[in-house]
């Protein structure tokens, strides 16, 4: 498991971070401030709502002090690269989700460092443990999503064929050891699972549920039109689990901590497949009333 934990883990994701990086533009990032309401909207949304809905979940349902700080992991993440796709499915505003994945990406990896850390030591008491220096922590988060993202996006900018060329192969790559890692800490910690299998099932369904739920609500209220509230309720389900993991199981070493990231990723695909069938029906009939 140790490979798993030193290589699988950190390797998996800094190729997806590079795919991710191979996929942006600069131009991409001038969009961000073409539509600054909605962007304003779901970023704070992003930002806010799934974090105090996790912490408030977990801290009065979860089972063990690893799963508190596990499911905390989970709702800060920002929305994942399948999010994208699940936008452009269900007809939402795409362009708005791709630049709230890559705004919240940017703000994700500057301040998850200091939810871990903070969680950690007050769920778990880690520094009695063992030390966790808060800028060591960030280093070792950052040099494995910002530095390899920055490095995809420079290849990209100075040679976009050789990006093109090697972007599936990187994404493919990355998101298959990933798996692989998935299934050997699903194997490894099967026990933990079985054991609490109902309370980490209900708190991710309820966590996804009450943060779209707020989301779509929020969206309403400040009058997005229903292509944007699509676009910011899928970036609420679909997450950004790598990250998560890997502060979980190669930095802080509890492989049961990463379970509520495994769990989310059924949940939410299921559920955010439910929400895109019904986008797509509610926007056709948006379409035909207003005409």
């Amino acid at each position: 498991m140790s490979i798993i934990d030193t290589i699988l883990l950190p390797g998996s994701l800094w190729l997806i971070m590079f795919s991710m990086g191979l996929s942006l533009t600069i131009d991409d990032f001038r969009r961000i401030a073409g539509n600054r309401r909605a962007l304003m909207v779901g970023m704070g949304s992003m930002l806010i709502v799934p974090p105090l809905i996790g912490i408030a979940i977990s801290v009065a349902f979860a089972p063990t002090p690893a799963l508190t700080v596990g499911f905390i992991l989970l709702a800060t993440c920002p929305g994942g690269m399948l999010s994208n796709l699940m936008t452009d499915i269900a007809r939402g505003d795409l362009a708005l989700s791709l630049s709230l994945s890559i705004l919240v990406s940017m703000i994700y990896v500057m301040v998850i460092p200091f939810y871990a850390h903070f969680a950690l030591l007050y769920f778990m008491a880690v520094d009695e443990q063992v030390a966790i220096p808060l800028i060591s922590f960030i280093w070792k988060i950052v040099s494995i999503t910002l530095l390899p993202a920055s490095l995809g996006l420079l290849v990209n900018t100075l040679k976009p064929a050789i990006g093109k060329k090697i972007k599936g192969f990187a994404k493919i790559g990355g998101t298959s050891i990933l798996v692989v890692a998935f299934g050997f800490i699903l194997a490894d910690q099967m026990p933990v699972l079985r054991q609490y299998f109902d309370s980490l099932f209900a708190i991710t369904l309820a966590m996804n549920i009450l943060a779209l739920a707020v989301a779509i609500g929020l969206s309403k209220i400040m009058g997005l039109i229903p292509r944007e509230r699509v676009a910011i309720g899928i970036e609420h389900i679909i997450r950004q689990e790598g990250t998560a993991i890997y502060i979980a199981v190669t930095i802080v070493g509890s492989r049961e901590m990463s379970l509520p990231m495994i769990m989310n990723t059924p949940v939410a695909l299921v559920l955010c497949i439910i929400f895109v069938v019904s986008s797509r029906r509610s926007l056709r009939e948006h379409r035909v009333t207003t005409g």
